[in-house]
């Protein structure tokens, strides 16, 4: 093998209709189909070639961990433990990411994909996005035992503004990147955190509890977000501004309802203030509780939706959809 220097970057995901129908006994029973778009924040994974034993650093959890080192199994000693079994025992790596961990923008499977691009660089493995995604989705559910829906590393590894339908085996994706939707995108969408983050495996453990055990409430519910995403998608496809906002709400609206821990009063507050101040849509993003907020907006009120919101957190960004996956990059 030959070891050699390498970075990769992975945009994070913000999920408008179709998310927790993508996660099993669900999703191989009765498929998925979501509308997702990567945006211009993400997550660095860095590997420098030297001759010491593996050393793993974060700014995320200001933590260093260095292979041998006998610590507590935690998410990077997994994640040593994981290059050990690739034969990468020496060198630095570093993992940056630009949103707090476990805010609902699918950051654990933006590392994943970066770090298992790097892998697949470093050992000439690399064949395409799809190949990257299948291995990330395998990796993080059964190595690092995190529940999650199959839309994140998707999304992430192929970047861009699209649908995505899937039965857990076969997956097809329609782009949507020229749409007119897009452009609204690109200069009406907000991000606000709400203070705190989560563990969205968590979260997500009472519905798949729940699916699991036949639940017919939560399955019916379930299905009624899944066709709510083909609505969305045609929304879309038919450059219905107004009511792709409509079925985000109506998304919201169904989703917290499924689990008693989806939301709360903070949440609540910033998705009110939101509506209230100008924006189309809100809703909470990931698996539920805490993380970021998504709000849109018509580019003429973003700043006074943006101003509303700042007086009741302190991190509020505009960001914008970017067409890119999981790539390559040279500092």
């Amino acid at each position: 093998m030959n070891v050699k220097s390498v970075s990769a970057y992975s945009p994070l995901r913000v999920s408008f209709a179709g998310g927790g129908t993508d996660i099993d006994p669900f999703l191989s029973r009765f498929g998925t189909v979501l509308v997702t778009t990567t945006i211009d924040r993400g997550v660095y994974v860095s590997y420098k070639v030297d001759e010491q034993p593996l050393e793993i650093s974060s700014r995320d959890k200001v933590r260093t961990i260095i292979y041998g080192g006998n610590e507590e199994e935690t998410f990077q000693e997994k994640i040593i433990s994981f290059l050990d079994e690739y034969g990468i025992k020496k060198g630095r790596l570093y993992l940056n990411g630009e949103v707090p961990p476990g805010s609902g923008l699918g950051s654990s499977s933006a590392m994943m994909t970066a770090l298992i691009r790097v892998v697949m660089e470093i050992r000439g493995e690399y064949e395409n996005p799809e190949k990257l995604a299948k291995e990330s989705y395998r990796i993080e559910k059964d190595k690092f035992g995190i529940t999650l829906g199959i839309q994140d590393p998707f999304t992430i590894a192929l970047g861009g503004f699209k649908k995505m339908e899937s039965n857990g085996v076969d997956s097809h994706f329609t782009f949507y990147n020229d749409s007119e939707i897009m452009k609204k995108l690109h200069t009406g969408m907000l991000i606000c955190f709400t203070g705190n983050t989560r563990e969205s495996s968590d979260a997500l453990r009472e519905q798949v509890q729940g699916a699991e055990k036949g639940n017919r409430d939560v399955i019916s519910k379930l299905k009624e977000m899944k066709e709510l995403a083909k609505q969305t998608a045609k929304s879309v496809e038919e450059n219905d501004w107004a009511n792709f906002n409509s079925l985000v709400n109506h998304g919201w609206e169904i989703k917290k309802s499924i689990s008693s821990k989806i939301t709360g009063k903070n949440v609540n507050n910033i998705i009110k203030t939101a509506l209230d101040s100008g924006a189309s849509s809100a809703r909470l993003l990931g698996g539920g509780s805490e993380g970021f907020v998504l709000a849109l907006c018509q580019e003429e009120n973003i700043w006074e939706v943006q101003q509303a919101l700042k007086k009741i957190s302190g991190f509020v960004l505009r960001v914008s959809p970017v067409e890119r996956g999981t790539n390559l990059f040279s500092f």
